[in-house]
């Protein structure tokens, strides 16, 4: 009865952390494409227009910052000058958000389809969908020249960005991957980090965190950079095809396109958050036939197999890089535990 009653906790735990409860900030949104945020000013970004609220207030309203873009995707913001691209129009443009009444001012043209945007100093990158690179300019410089920092050959389409020091993060859509480039190395080809996600759009860094947005897979992931193996962990689910996310301290903040059209917020599930952040691990495959392998580990930890009656039906321990056989488990559904408390529910085929 003691089993039953901590798998049930088990159980139940793991439940919260993936359905998390999401709270509305904004519905109805007509066309939603990426968020940025700025203090405690949280922008998105519409079809022909950026809007903005209050993330301090409980029920915030909308504030219309810019109309008459045409396809705005990405934004960046430097100082008091917020960089916009327009995918439809081809090229990045600005305005200065202390203006109630801001006049749009081209910053580059004759781009293809530039969709995200990250500035790092004066630096600004961008990404463009149909051309497959990602490149950056000088903002500073009246006469711009795109130098290209990444490209491939290979289902490239890159969306999101997110900058670390010198590694340049970015979501290959098409590709449903997460690759990355050294922006100080002058190699352009890509490497992977991330595979098997479905449709990344948005991408984050948070504690050395990559958090996903996973278009088609209607999903919120996460991957930890410092750990190995090429495999997100779910983080939030049942979403409804988010496109972009943002991180304010423990809440993170979700954008979704599909019936919803809408701006939420999910609290109290990043940042200090122990269980995502400090012991993130990942079992695959999921489902198994043959064998296990624990992600994020450089030590070796007991574990501990459950059947879902609360039966213990396997015990050791679990090397990094190490096979863990389960080929002698019927086929079904457990509870992989590992030795101070994490616990991972896995299907065995």
């Amino acid at each position: 009865m003691k089993n039953l009653y901590l798998l049930f906790l088990i159980l139940v735990m793991g439940a919260v952390s993936l359905q998390a409860q999401t709270i509305d900030l904004v519905t109805g949104i007509s066309n939603p494409s990426r968020l940025l945020l700025n203090g405690n000013d949280l922008y998105y970004s519409t079809s022909n227009e950026i809007f903005k609220i209050d993330i301090t207030q409980s029920s915030p309203t909308p504030i219309s910052v810019v109309a008459g873009l045409s396809g705005a995707t990405g934004m960046a913001m430097g100082g008091n000058t917020l960089y916009i691209a327009e995918f439809n129009a081809g090229r990045i443009s600005k305005i200065d958000i202390t203006n109630p009444t801001p006049t749009v001012e081209t910053v580059i043209s004759g781009l293809n389809t530039p969709n995200g945007l990250v500035l790092s100093g004066n630096m600004l990158y961008y990404s463009d969908n149909n051309s497959n690179i990602v490149a950056r300019f000088d903002v500073t410089d009246p006469n711009p020249t795109p130098e290209v920092v990444a490209t491939s050959v290979v289902n490239f389409n890159p969306a999101g960005m997110a900058l670390q020091g010198n590694l340049l993060y970015m979501a290959q859509g098409i590709a449903n991957r997460i690759s990355k480039v050294d922006v100080t190395s002058g190699v352009t080809q890509p490497t992977d980090v991330v595979t098997g996600v479905n449709r990344p759009l948005g991408i984050r860094i948070a504690n050395n965190n990559l958090i996903i947005a996973e278009y088609i897979g209607n999903k919120i992931s996460i991957k930890d950079l410092t750990g190995g193996g090429q495999t997100a962990s779910d983080l939030v689910t049942g979403l409804d095809k988010p496109t972009d996310i943002e991180i304010s301290g423990s809440t993170l903040f979700i954008l979704e396109k599909g019936t919803t059209n809408r701006l939420s917020k999910v609290e109290n599930i990043l940042g200090t958050n122990d269980l995502i952040f400090k012991n993130h691990i990942h079992l695959y495959p999921n489902p198994a036939s043959e064998y296990l392998l624990v992600s994020n580990t450089t030590e070796p930890q007991t574990f501990t197999i459950f059947a879902l009656n609360g039966s213990k039906v396997m015990e050791g321990t679990a090397y990094p890089q190490e096979r863990i056989s389960v080929e002698n488990l019927s086929a079904g559904t457990y509870i992989f535990k590992m030795g101070k408390g994490k616990h991972i529910k896995f299907i065995k085929k």
